[in-house]
């Protein structure tokens, strides 16, 4: 069975929209990674100027499992703030 010129275009264009979105998907996911990336790093600077760097490490692990943007963001403006290492995990808990 022969395929219509057309079909055969009409294929091609589905093709390249379902990859541009798919591009679009994988960018978008990792600048937001890469944004996750640079906020831990910058929470676990601030409350290495302030608390025991290897203290402050042990954070990571958790910091790392949180997804939401915002909430990171949050904690970001709370870390140069936190009265202690204990403080700052326990509102990361609470955030």
């Amino acid at each position: 069975m022969q395929e219509s010129p057309f079909f055969i275009e009409h294929l091609q264009e589905a093709r390249e929209r379902q990859f541009e979105r798919g591009f679009e998907y994988g960018f978008e996911r990792a600048f937001e990674r890469g944004q996750r990336i640079g906020i831990i790093n910058s929470i676990l600077t601030l409350l290495s100027d302030q608390f025991q760097p290897e203290a402050v490490q042990a954070l990571k692990p958790r910091l790392e499992t949180i997804e939401d943007l915002e909430r990171l963001k949050a904690l970001l403006r709370a870390a140069p703030r936190a009265q202690s290492l204990e403080a700052f995990a326990q509102d990361m808990q609470n955030s």
